[in-house]
């Protein structure tokens, strides 16, 4: 029998590496880079959107702020042959706009729901609102491509990758609009290698993971370690809706999974998320600290909280597995 096994965790003591709070400090944080990144947001009815505006103080001081799109911005009907379908308005967008994020990954699999003419129209929402997008386009040049950003001299390189995706018509082509593939090793592989060479701090975003599950499993482990190889600075997923942990060594950062953020559930390990804060100095130092939210179960958006749920032991994958 696999248990279920939920972690209550002090978030500074578990998933944060702060930085020093000397003056010294202070001063050069002034310099830094900021880029903040949260895990999966829906627009669906359940969201309170009004309630929206009351994050705008958490993304006052980034230069980047990153989230995942999980659903179309379309008024297609026709839905893909799938369990769920999900899908908003150009409104939802401009809500979260309004208190600061300006980059979304599509590279997941609830991009496609609505099938072409509802993604085609979702990367037109996203420019009409005033975001950034990376992971899909209109032809997988454009998808593979990324988007290169430069603040205080430093270049950031950002790349969106699905490796859980919406099936194979939802993966783009020569011609042919769509996500990202992250099992196209050559694809992935040769999009990292590019993007580093004109960025000095490489983010990739991705789709992977097993669902409700509180650990990285060895595929995204390996993945993650070849990645870094090739010059992905920090990696940082989505998908499982769960937290899962972080890990910094030699100045690389993997998030396996951000959890959910703007999302309806009324599962505590579901509504457990969090703000990663990045700071990029202008060595190209990376430090991070991870602020806890909990997603409030009656508005469906987060507030701040002082610890969240997440898995500590991922040496046994079965004890950390939520069924």
């Amino acid at each position: 029998m696999k248990l279920r096994a939920h972690i209550l965790i002090s978030v500074i003591t578990t998933l944060s590496l702060l930085a020093s709070t000397s003056p010294s400090s202070a001063a050069r944080k002034s310099r830094d880079v900021i880029i903040n990144v949260v895990g999966d947001v829906h627009g669906e009815s359940a969201i309170k959107k009004e309630a929206i505006p009351s994050l705008k103080k958490y993304f006052a001081d980034g230069n980047l702020n990153i989230f995942n799109l999980e659903t179309a911005i379309t008024a297609e009907t026709k839905k893909e042959e799938k369990e769920y379908n999900f899908k908003t308005d150009l409104s939802f967008l401009k809500s979260l706009r309004s208190v600061g994020f300006n980059v979304a990954t599509v590279a997941n699999n609830h991009s496609y729901d609505f099938g072409e003419k509802g993604f085609l129209d979702t990367l037109q929402a996203l420019d009409k609102a005033g975001i950034k997008y990376v992971g899909g386009g209109v032809n997988s040049a454009i998808a593979y491509q990324g988007q290169v950003f430069t603040f205080k001299g430093i270049r950031i390189g950002v790349l969106g990758l699905a490796k859980v995706n919406g099936g194979p018509a939802s993966i783009a082509g020569k011609v042919k609009p769509g996500t990202t593939n992250g099992y196209d090793a050559a694809s992935t592989e040769s999009a990292i290698t590019a993007i580093k060479k004109v960025s000095d701090i490489v983010i990739v975003l991705v789709h992977w993971g097993e669902e409700g599950s509180f650990c990285p499993r060895p595929a995204e482990i390996s993945s993650a370690r070849k990645w870094q190889s090739l010059g992905a600075d920090i990696i940082v997923g989505s998908h499982t809706h769960t937290l899962q942990p972080i890990k910094f060594a030699k100045n690389q950062l993997v998030a396996y999974s951000m959890g959910n953020f703007i999302f309806y559930s009324s599962q505590l390990e579901n509504r457990s998320t969090g703000l990663l804060k990045i700071r990029i100095s202008p060595t190209k130092r990376i430090t991070y600290e991870m602020q806890p939210f909990v997603i409030n179960n009656l508005t469906k958006v987060p507030a701040p909280s002082r610890s969240v749920i997440a898995g500590t032991y991922c040496s046994d994958q079965a004890k950390t597995t939520v069924r």
